[in-house]
């Protein structure tokens, strides 16, 4: 097999900057998206859950090749479990309204770890495919959910007798 050279992958200096940097400009370009759409999870949340998640990959081939550890795919997998507690603490505290930015986060993750693997071509389609999901496929999604009589209201109230009025004058109207 001939041995090319390939500057990203080698585990230079500059490769290495290569990579964070890469995961920066990724995570910071569906955090763009996020932080325009004011969503909880914005530019530096994406941005840094994806650096963080390069720098758990570099770390593990760093300790791979140092023979300190050899399960090389061991701290990934905790990122990708992990990951799921900042999820769904995005979804608690927006009151289930933050699934896609959970999802999101999950996904700027993932491709974290590819960036510090030094897997450019996928790092950039990934976060390709995760923008145009998150830009183009919601107003496919606003069409289809426009045409819907279903509307879900979230009523705050001070006290249990303004409740009880609103509750009254929805099934007098019946109204589910």
């Amino acid at each position: 097999m001939l041995h090319c050279f390939d500057p990203i992958r080698d585990m230079t200096f500059w490769a290495i900057l290569a990579r964070l940097t890469l995961a920066v400009i990724c995570g910071g370009l569906i955090g763009a998206e996020r932080e325009i759409k004011r969503r909880p999870a914005g530019f530096r949340t994406h941005i840094l859950i994806c650096l963080g998640s390069a720098i758990t990959t570099l770390t593990s081939q760093y300790l791979l090749f140092q023979h300190l550890y050899n399960d090389i795919a061991r701290l990934g997998a905790q990122v990708i479990s992990g990951i799921g507690f900042v999820g769904a603490g995005t979804i608690i505290v927006t009151r289930d309204k933050g699934l896609t930015t959970a999802a999101g986060l999950w996904a700027a993750a993932i491709i974290g770890l590819v960036c510090g693997a030094g897997y450019a071509e996928c790092a950039i389609f990934a976060t390709a495919v995760v923008l145009l999901v998150e830009v183009v496929l919601v107003r496919l999604e606003t069409r289809l959910t426009s045409k819907s009589t279903d509307l879900t209201l979230y009523i705050e109230y001070a006290h249990a007798v303004c409740m009880e009025s609103v509750l009254a004058l929805l099934r007098e109207r019946s109204i589910r």
